[in-house]
């Protein structure tokens, strides 16, 4: 049988092994690699559709020769009228499964599970709105209404719709076109609400020996340790086995900490810290040592390494919960229900550099690789010494301005000043006493 040809591509009929009409196969020349073909099949009822689906690409091509319109392949046409129709929450749930650090490393559990923490607070906006649909003008209504969930809250949702956004611009891994143009997410991203912790005064000698006197014996360690040896995270302390402590050499190996895997289910285990930066050696205090070595030999299998520091009364690996639950109760113990496990890291940072420690040795301590953290979120007031070293100023500058003058009228002005200034201060130390308690 003669094949049926138009002016332009070709109609070719295909049968099958018995003789019967299986397809018709359409071909035309492909404009942008020329001795290669175009070609789409269809059923055998599908003739008329054939002859009309080469019609619209011969003036597709056709367009593209005058230089008035690109021509993509048919194959991409129908990826993108594809992706077209993708709705939010099905990209949404995609590329969240997908989302990994920026090495290509898997996100630890406690991660995804504050990633899909943030995209709750958006989806409800536009779950039900086609990706490629989806414009300024519905995020800023959303943007610009009630966010109940707090400024914080707010702020890292901002930042992860954004992120989705800015995925869905990207070419694929595939060499696939992307699924939008632009992001439509055009607006700022909220500036960091100032925290609520971060006035708060670091844990006192008085209100450490009263929250650890509070705390089960088989965890009490892990107070001193995160106040005084370091500033242990709460994963940190979970994770801390017996082979992480050398008392002879009196150093303390941070290694590891403790999550429920990657998808945040099933029982606790170790992981990696944090950070690389995290994992760090610790210089362990002479006054700890022994109180370490009597609470390794009545709750701890010494022959071996692994074994949990903070050996859990049920579980394998002592989690994050169980230890932030018993520090809770005894916060308020200690008369300090604003503190938070977390405060304690703080209060190392603090009173190490009230002390004399450097900038560097805080850093070193926390594991923090930015001096913008550790100044902004781990360093906290303490009124008295800020009183202190007030006065210390005033009379050094006073001392030296005048000390060998006899400009007694002007030197009397500049203390009293400063003496009055001195009350002030006082006055203020009084009225925080009195807030606090």
């Amino acid at each position: 049988m003669s094949k049926p040809r138009s002016q332009w591509g070709t109609v070719i009929p295909r049968y099958g092994v018995d003789g019967t009409l299986a397809a018709w196969q359409v071909r035309y020349p492909n404009p942008l690699e020329p001795g290669r073909k175009v070609q789409k099949q269809f059923k055998p009822h599908q003739e008329h559709e054939a002859h009309v689906w080469l019609e619209n690409e011969r003036h597709l091509v056709e367009l593209h020769r005058k230089g008035i319109q690109t021509w993509t392949h048919p194959r991409d046409r129908f990826k993108q009228e594809e992706s077209a129709r993708i709705l939010f929450r099905d990209y949404v749930k995609q590329w969240a499964d997908n989302y990994t650090l920026p090495n290509g490393e898997r996100i630890a559990g406690g991660t995804r599970r504050n990633l899909y923490l943030d995209i709750i607070h958006f989806m409800p906006a536009f779950e039900n709105m086609r990706l490629a649909e989806i414009r300024p003008k519905h995020i800023k209504e959303w943007y610009d209404g009630p966010h109940p969930e707090g400024q914080w809250s707010f702020r890292r949702a901002c930042m992860r719709l954004k992120a989705v956004f800015h995925s869905a611009t990207a070419m694929g891994i595939d060499g696939s076109q992307p699924l939008i143009k632009d992001n439509p997410f055009v607006f700022p991203i909220p500036p960091e609400p100032d925290s609520i912790r971060a006035d708060a005064p670091p844990i006192t000698p008085k209100q450490l020996r009263l929250l650890a006197e509070s705390m089960p014996e088989y965890t009490r360690l892990a107070v001193f340790l995160s106040t005084l040896a370091g500033g242990l995270r709460c994963g940190e302390l979970c994770g801390l086995q017996v082979g992480d402590i050398d008392l002879d050499g009196k150093v303390l190996h941070i290694r590891r900490s403790v999550n429920r895997g990657y998808l945040d289910r099933g029982e606790m285990r170790y992981a990696k810290t944090k950070t690389r930066r995290s994992m760090r050696d610790l210089p362990i205090p002479d006054a700890l040592v022994d109180m370490i070595r009597e609470h390794l030999q009545n709750f701890c299998d010494m022959d071996n390494p692994t074994s949990p520091v903070l050996v859990p009364r049920r579980a394998k690996v002592l989690s994050q919960t169980t230890l932030e639950a018993q520090f809770a109760k005894a916060r308020k113990s200690a008369g300090r229900p604003d503190l938070t496990l977390h405060d304690l890291r703080a209060s190392h940072a603090t009173w190490l550099m009230l002390k004399g420690g450097t900038l560097r040795e805080v850093m070193n301590q926390l594991g923090h690789a930015s001096e913008k953290v550790a100044i902004k979120h781990y360093q906290r007031i303490v009124v008295e010494h800020q009183r202190q070293i007030i006065n210390l100023l005033a009379d050094d500058f006073l001392q030296e301005a005048y000390g060998d003058d006899n400009q007694a009228d002007d030197l009397e002005r500049v203390v009293g000043d400063a003496d009055r200034r001195v009350q002030e201060l006082a006055q203020i130390v009084e009225n925080f006493k009195k807030s606090a308690e």
